[in-house]
């Protein structure tokens, strides 16, 4: 009796907890190279896709979920390739869709991307601009690891421009 008495009074004296919203806004991205490919992870919350995504148009998508829509793999890889610029010897990157998954917390995707090297890497250009669009505050951590140069760390924000690495 006196466990069901302390559920009731946290439920009525807590905040609404469908409702939650977090403080800060980010998304993170490790960028891989290998001798074959550029391997892309990308690390973004759920409920910020859900918002973006239901401004457009597209309700009820229930990512991560049982009940995800089957068009979620296509609509998440259409919007990466709008915010994910990776220029390879100034070429466009063109990646190929490698899957997701829910984080291990369920409140984020790890989504994955490969894009097939065609030759050695002379420059990389990059601008990451995942939900900056729709969220004012967002910020887009990247760790890139290139062949032989040492880990670079990276912030994109809605006001960044691209970043050159030769």
């Amino acid at each position: 009796m006196a466990h069901t008495l302390y559920c009731i009074l946290f439920l009525v004296l807590s905040p609404n907890l469908t409702n939650l919203e977090h403080e800060y806004f980010f998304s993170h991205t490790d960028i891989v190279e290998t001798d074959e490919s550029f391997q892309i992870s990308s690390h973004i919350f759920i409920d910020d896709l859900e918002n973006m995504f239901q401004e457009k148009g597209f309700n009820d998508l229930y990512i991560g979920t049982p009940r995800e829509k089957e068009t979620v793999d296509s609509l998440l890889n259409v919007y990466l390739e709008q915010v994910i610029q990776l220029d390879i010897n100034d070429q466009r990157g063109q990646w190929e869709w490698i899957g997701k998954e829910v984080s291990e917390d369920l409140m984020a995707l790890w989504i994955y991307l490969e894009i097939p090297k065609s030759a050695p890497t002379e420059s990389i250009g990059l601008n990451i601009q995942t939900l900056t669009k729709h969220i004012e505050a967002q910020k887009n951590i990247v760790n890139l690891d290139l062949l032989n140069q040492k880990r670079k760390y990276l912030l994109f924000d809605k006001d960044s421009k691209p970043k050159y690495i030769e």
